[in-house]
């Protein structure tokens, strides 16, 4: 029997006693004697520097936040692992509630930080009430970590942004062309209720039961990550579909030298135009999006920079959401479509025998060249695994720990949390790996039922292209030559040097058309501005010199598009 007791002090405040009566043992939350002056003695050590969150483990009665509060305009968040400490400090301190967010469980960590303004962040600092932290160390530990790999994935999310955003924007442009005669995603949900959805990613250990796969078309539903692409088709096998959502380049050499066959290519909308243009078979599009319910309790979606605007034009064509991989795509496509259960494989998450990918995809070719008989694909892989920062964690099936490194951990992470969170049975059929947690280890051949009756996925897939689900996009071409006699109306008055140019040029940028196609292009220079405190004639000077910019290359990829 655990419990707490709330009693006077000498100088009038109360204090909180952790009684643990299973262990005999009495914790005191707060001095005896002054729980105020102890907790400002405290506090004072503490600098939280020029980080904009805080993280205090412990609550108690609150005391100690009192005073962290002072340090400024910043949040708080308080991990408390007991709901009755919270509801005690609500009686006896309300006030300080006010001024914080609490979490109390993993669950909570999400939705704070889907809220969190990533534009003026600069880090997350860290307090410790030492009495609460005592009693159960396990707990605040754990909620610490998980907090930094939210903040590490958001940091990354918006570094990423940084370093792709225009990529993104230019590929959407060059792809909207295919809206006209593929499919969107959305047509396909609900479709294969009753059916197990297989995933196929390209870990050393696909080599195990990728044999079985051909065997299970009718039974299953096959989709492969397009890492995988090449190594399904060296093995004669043709999945149901393959997806790519990279936006760089390189990733075109998934598909290079595999034949055309009846695989459906599933192509998030930023994705590398060249695949797009260059695949034979059908195609079906998607675009990535984020939802999250915030502080009002309602759902919101955050997409891909400027496909709001796309799609007042177009209509939804269909979502998925992503945790930064293909797979995690697949995941959310699989539950889309109404497959249960979902079976991984391929998914090592970790660098099984020392290698990186399973044999036959095109980083194996690409290395190819490079061997003599000095330097095998083994000294390759092991050369590539020394750069990362590695870690061990447990092995499929129990066995000894594997190597993994912090990218594959991330992942790990969030097919752990998405597999405890879904209602759908969740099989980890890679026999190889990483253990993930929250799934089912089962062989392939014993993860899918035996003869399915009725349709095949090869016959709703085929029914579903036959149906008149296309795209009208005239809307959407009518917008974009509107679109384009904005931004050289935009242009001309740079040309013409009119008298305030700056409040002309931010005018025009945020007019109803303009900002959502803008708005992704000055993120950049508008973080940069509120971070460095530029104001005045200068800000204003780079913010004008930015917009010119934005509008050149807005110009450019409207007119790469091809339907205007």
């Amino acid at each position: 029997m655990k419990n707490y007791l709330v009693s006077e002090t000498r100088s009038g405040f109360k204090t909180l006693t952790y009684r643990d009566q299973e262990e005999g043992r009495d914790i005191r939350l707060h001095s005896a004697y002054d729980p105020v002056k102890e907790a400002q003695r405290s506090v004072s050590g503490f600098s939280r520097g020029r980080s904009s969150v805080l993280l205090v483990s412990g609550l108690a009665l609150g005391y100690h936040l009192e005073h962290l509060a002072l340090s400024g305009d910043i949040d708080i968040l308080v991990i408390e692992r007991d709901p009755e400490v919270v509801e005690i400090c609500s009686q006896v301190n309300p006030g300080i509630l006010k001024k914080i967010m609490i979490i109390t469980s993993a669950s909570e960590i999400e939705s704070y930080f889907d809220r969190l303004d990533m534009s003026g962040f600069k880090g997350i600092s860290h307090y410790t009430h030492r009495p609460s932290y005592q009693i159960d160390p396990e707990f605040y530990d754990s909620i610490t970590g998980n907090i930094s790999r939210h903040v590490s994935s958001r940091v990354s999310d918006l570094l990423t942004r940084f370093e792709f955003e225009e990529r993104w924007i230019r590929n959407i442009f060059r792809n909207l062309k295919h809206l006209a005669y593929a499919e969107g995603v959305g047509r396909f949900f609900g479709k294969f209720k009753g059916y197990p959805g297989i995933i196929v990613s390209a870990g050393p250990s696909l080599k195990k039961n990728i044999s079985e796969l051909e065997n299970l078309r009718n039974r299953a539903l096959i989709v492969a990550v397009d890492t995988a692409y090449k190594v399904l088709s060296r093995h004669n096998i043709t999945p149901h579909f393959v997806v790519t959502l990279d936006a760089q380049k390189y990733s075109s050499k998934h598909f290079l030298g595999a034949p055309a066959n009846d695989t459906v290519l599933v192509a998030d909308i930023v994705s590398c135009p060249s695949i797009l243009n260059s695949y034979s078979g059908r195609k079906v599009m998607s675009t990535t999006s984020k939802y999250f319910t915030d502080e009002q309790g309602h759902t919101r979606r955050e997409t891909t920079p400027v496909m709001d605007w796309v799609e007042k034009f177009t209509g939804h064509f269909g979502d998925i959401q992503s945790g930064g991989s293909v797979a995690t795509s697949v995941f959310d496509m699989l539950l889309n479509f109404g497959c249960d259960p979902i079976i991984l494989i391929g998914q090592d998450l970790a660098y099984t025998g020392r290698e990186i990918h399973c044999t036959g995809t095109y980083h194996n070719d690409d290395w190819l060249p490079g061997i003599n008989r000095l330097k095998n694909l083994e000294c390759i892989n092991q050369g590539v695994i020394r750069k990362r920062k590695i870690k061990y964690v447990p092995g499929y099936g129990g066995d000894n720990p594997v190597i993994t490194d912090f990218v594959f951990d991330l992942y790990k992470s969030w097919f752990e949390d998405s597999s405890r969170r879904v209602s759908v049975d969740v099989i980890n059929a890679t026999e190889g790996g990483a253990a993930i947690e929250n799934t089912r280890e089962l062989s392939l051949s014993r993860s899918v039922p035996g003869e399915k009756t009725g349709k095949s996925p090869d016959m709703i897939i085929s029914e579903i292209f036959r149906g008149s689900g296309r795209l009208d996009i005239s809307p959407l071409k009518a917008a974009l030559s509107s679109t384009m006699a904005e931004i050289d109306k935009l242009i001309k008055a740079f040309e013409d040097n009119v008298n305030n140019p700056v409040e002309e040029a931010v005018t025009m940028v945020e007019s109803e058309n303009l900002s959502p196609l803008f708005r992704p292009l000055l993120r950049k220079i508008n973080i940069y501005l509120v971070r460095r405190n530029i104001e005045g004639s200068k800000g204003e000077n780079m913010l004008l010199e930015e917009i010119k910019g934005a509008a050149f290359k807005l110009k450019a990829y409207i007119s790469e598009s091809g339907l205007c």
